[in-house]
């Protein structure tokens, strides 16, 4: 779960600047955001099979959790590492929830697999 959680923050942080393009909370997705959302998606639909209206509806959270991680990151810019992370942690722990809650129990037991096996190094 952290190196996931970890894995998430680093890849969130790479993409994070062309994304600030857009205005915190105002629900617009830059194209960089779009992309990242959408190869985060294909990702997870390489392991986890899903039909055509998940697939929207994960790419949907995807850019949610996106959104949401940046809107974190300019309003805690200046607080304290113990409240970012928190905060953070929380954000993935609704996106966890919100993914379960989207996935069949198949599909879930393949995520949760993908989820324990994952390490930073395969984030390419």
């Amino acid at each position: 779960m952290k190196n996931l959680f970890l894995a998430t923050c680093l890849a969130t942080s790479v993409c994070a600047s062309p994304a600030m393009a857009a205005g915190p909370g105002d629900g617009s997705y830059s194209p960089a955001m779009m992309t990242r959302a959408t190869t985060l998606t294909r990702a997870l639909a390489r392991h986890i099979h899903f039909n055509e209206a998940q697939y929207l509806a994960v790419k949907q959270l995807h850019l949610n959790m996106l959104t949401e991680r940046r809107d974190l990151e300019i309003l805690l810019n200046g607080a304290s590492a113990e409240e970012r992370d928190t905060r953070l942690a929380e954000a993935q722990q609704r996106y966890e929830f919100e993914l379960a809650n989207l996935l069949q129990p198949q599909q879930l037991v393949a995520y949760q697999s993908l989820r324990n096996n994952f390490t930073a190094h395969r984030l390419k």
